[in-house]
């Protein structure tokens, strides 16, 4: 996926620390932007390296977005299945 967008919101980055499957212990990075494609306003995170070394975004300047959209299921407190989008960012400039 592909869009030129404004940054809406820029969130502050966040660092977990988790064990990965090695048994090393390991810092998951994120950061978070509501963006606006100037018709649709959602969420998008970047992750890993780039949303460590991630600067302040102008919010006044249309940006080129790269990205990829997964979706996840899961189980609400009724018990009944639902469906969600996650959009990840893989390029922003």
């Amino acid at each position: 996926m592909e869009k030129f967008v404004r940054i809406v919101e820029q969130k502050a980055h966040v660092s977990r620390q988790y064990t990965a499957q090695d048994g090393t212990q390991k810092t998951f990075h994120s950061m978070g932007f509501i963006l606006s494609d100037g018709i649709d306003e959602f969420y998008a995170e970047m992750t890993g390296e780039m949303a460590r070394d991630c600067q302040a975004y102008d919010p006044n300047t249309l940006h080129a977005m790269q990205g990829y959209i997964k979706q996840r299921s899961f189980e609400d407190k009724n018990g009944v299945k639902r469906y969600e989008n996650q959009i990840y960012i893989t390029k922003l400039i």
